[in-house]
C-alpha cells in the first residue's frame, strides 16, 4: 500500500499494484487517490501481463465509518494508459497533483538490461487525456518529488537534486546534496514552506534545507 496525503490534508491508502515498489504511484495533494491498475485480457490469469492504466478513486467513495481499505472496483475510474508511448512499460514513482489538476510524476522505462540512459523521467500530464505537457529525462531513478507554486523538486539515487520549472519542465538548477563536503543519498523530499525543503537520507538523517 501507499500512504498519501490528499488535497484536503487527510491521509488515504492507495493500492501498491502487482509489482510492489515498481508499481507504487505515490501522488501527493490529490483531489483523488491515484494508482496503477493492470487491465488483463479476458482469460489471462498472470498478474504481470496486461496493459497498465492510470486509475483513480474519490476519497469520498469510501464511507468514513469503514476501516481503511483499497477502493472497490465500482469506486474506481480508469483514466488512460499509464505509458504515453505505445509499446513501452513504465514503472511508477513519486508525484504530485498541481493546482490545475495535472499530474507531475516520476518513473522509469522498463528495459530487460536495466535502466538505460535517459530511461528515468519526470512528466507533467493532463488528467483529462494523459498527454504529456513536458518530459524531463535523466539516467538515475528518482527517490522523492514535491512542488511549490512554480518549481518541481526531485531527488535521485545518486545524491543529485534538481529544480524544474513547473510550467514547462525547464531545468532551473541541479546539484549534489552534501553534508560536511560528503555526498549523501536522499530517499524522500517534502516542501516544508517557501524556500524550505525537508529531505530524508539513506543514513537516517532529516535535513532542513533552504532553496535560494
Amino acid at each position: 500500500m501507499s500512504l498519501v496525503r490528499c488535497a484536503d490534508g487527510l491521509p488515504a491508502l492507495a493500492p501498491a499494484g502487482s509489482l510492489a515498489g515498481r508499481s507504487r504511484l505515490h501522488i501527493r495533494h490529490g483531489s483523488r487517490v491515484y494508482f496503477r491498475e493492470t487491465v488483463r485480457k479476458e482469460g489471462e490469469r498472470t498478474p504481470e501481463r496486461g496493459e497498465m492504466w492510470l486509475a483513480a478513486a474519490s476519497p469520498e467513495a469510501i464511507p468514513v465509518a469503514e476501516r481503511p481499505r483499497e477502493p472497490a472496483e465500482a469506486e474506481v475510474r480508469r483514466l488512460f494508459p499509464y505509458s504515453w508511448t505505445p509499446g513501452e512499460t513504465h514503472f511508477a514513482g513519486p508525484g504530485v497533483e498541481t493546482a490545475e489538476g495535472d499530474l507531475v510524476h516520476a518513473g522509469t522505462v522498463y528495459h530487460g538490461h536495466g535502466l538505460q540512459p535517459g530511461g528515468s523521467f519526470v512528466v507533467r500530464r493532463k488528467t483529462t487525456t494523459g498527454e504529456p505537457t513536458w518530459v524531463f529525462r535523466t539516467d538515475r531513478k528518482a527517490t522523492g518529488l514535491d512542488s511549490d507554486t512554480d518549481t518541481v523538486y526531485v531527488t535521485y539515487d545518486d545524491g543529485e537534486i534538481v529544480g524544474l520549472d513547473l510550467r514547462d519542465g525547464i531545468l532551473r538548477w541541479r546539484r549534489h546534496l552534501t553534508v560536511a563536503a560528503l555526498t549523501v543519498l536522499p530517499t524522500a523530499l517534502t516542501v516544508a514552506g517557501l524556500g524550505r525543503l525537508l529531505i530524508g537520507t539513506s543514513d537516517g538523517r532529516l535535513l532542513v534545507c533552504s532553496v535560494g
